[in-house]
């Protein structure tokens, strides 16, 4: 029989995953996601949530950085605003109708998406039926209304997508699963590994190795280096001394040696930290430019409108950022990004409370979310946006109320 509550809950997550990942959805105008708020709000509404003090400071905060924004640079975008608000609202909404067992659902759907990846990824290997699904299938499911924003997508069939490029070898192919490209992919895998090791206080049970086989499976670099710092945290954490001091010790040296023996680790590491590197800003080189950037504009940020971000710049190099930490201090200002992070980090430290596992495993998620924040621009998304409201999920909670609410 049918639960229909799972299943708009999983219905909801899943939205919240893919306006955040999936090309099919995030590329979209912002008109589409305006016009899919209306499914979380309904069920907010339906299920009698109330509207939290927290969230209107929230929206207040935003308006006054908008404000300060519109000011000091006599523009108002108003595209840029409405989507900031859009996002904000449907955060919300859908983390607040779904309960405290958002972060579960959460894990459900990225294990469904490593496994169904993993079937497409497989077959990729076989040149004709790769070309087939990209040239054949893949066009079935373009969005007409996907926004063209100059860059290469990669076909997508929404629950995958198809990336012929390999990382140092030839041979290599990479799993992107249903996300723009596999470092993504990696990124939301971890955010996953991050939900599960709390809820359970486990690394090593059946859902979390198949989501570290899905990050593998991605071949980024960030993402395995990544994943093999979450796996230190984990050990440091550890009350067994004799794991602690031999685990731990033996990860680093494996880790090391990886770095070192594989070109698609080592030296596109070594390649990014490149400043003069005049392709395109790498994550370093993006890092040190919106550093610039900052220090002339602290409190408010230059903004997402892109004549205010980029300064009147037009060329699509120069304007290339691919550090999501450093993007969102110069985007929003100093207050912004201090306050950001500050709730990432007290959404995990609520999280931990109420599981009853280590507080320390949330100073250790939100270096975990920063790391992967390094190479990706997330920190706009709307997925991730939700993570800083989730301590209202677990405001005042232990376990046996996690479990017995949805």
């Amino acid at each position: 029989m049918l639960n229909l509550s799972k299943i708009t809950n999983y219905t909801l997550v899943y939205l919240l995953i893919a306006f955040s990942g999936v090309p099919f959805f995030y590329r979209a105008h912002i008109a589409v996601m305006i016009v899919f708020l209306a499914f979380p709000a309904t069920v907010f509404i339906l299920r009698k949530r109330k509207l939290d003090r927290f969230f209107v400071y929230y929206l207040v905060f935003v308006l006054v950085i908008q404000m300060g924004q519109m000011l000091k640079f006599y523009e108002l975008p108003a595209k840029t605003f409405l989507g900031m608000h859009a996002r904000l609202l449907f955060a919300y909404l859908t983390i607040r109708a779904v309960g405290r067992k958002t972060p579960e659902y959460y894990i459900n759907i990225l294990i469904f998406s490593v496994l169904t990846s993993l079937v497409f990824y497989l077959a990729s290997y076989n040149g004709a039926l790769e070309r087939f699904m990209e040239n054949t299938i893949a066009p079935i499911f373009d969005n007409p209304f996907i926004e063209d924003e100059g860059y290469k997508y990669w076909p997508s069939i929404i629950i995958y997508t198809f990336n012929a490029k390999g990382e140092g070898l030839i041979w290599l192919k990479r799993n992107s699963g249903p996300f723009w490209e596999p470092g993504a992919f990696s990124g939301f895998l971890i955010i996953a590994l991050l939900f599960n090791i709390i809820i359970t206080g486990k690394l090593n049970n059946k859902k979390n190795r198949i989501l570290m086989l899905g990050v593998v499976s991605t071949f980024s670099t960030s993402g395995l280096l990544v994943l093999a710092c979450l796996v230190v945290f984990y050990l440091l954490l550890n009350r067994d001394r004799g794991t602690k001091y031999i685990l731990v010790p033996f990860v680093l040296v494996a880790g090391i040696y990886g770095f070192f023996s594989f070109d698609f680790m080592g030296n596109k590491v070594i390649s990014t930290m490149n400043y003069t590197d005049q392709t395109y800003n790498t994550r370093f080189k993006s890092g040190m430019i919106d550093f610039m950037d900052f220090t002339n504009h602290p409190f408010f940020g230059m903004g997402r409108s892109q004549s205010t971000r980029y300064d009147g710049e037009k060329d699509a190099r120069a304007m290339h950022r691919n550090n999501g930490v450093s993007n969102q201090l110069v985007m929003y200002g100093g207050i912004a990004f201090v306050l950001y992070f500050y709730l990432v980090y007290l959404s995990f430290y609520r999280m931990c409370i109420a599981y009853g596992v280590n507080k320390r495993m949330a100073l250790f998620a939100l270096l975990t979310i920063a790391l992967i924040g390094f190479s990706q621009i997330y920190f706009t998304k709307v997925f991730f946006i939700s993570l800083t409201m989730m301590s209202i999920l677990f405001a005042g909670g232990n376990q046996s109320t996690v479990n017995s609410q949805q």
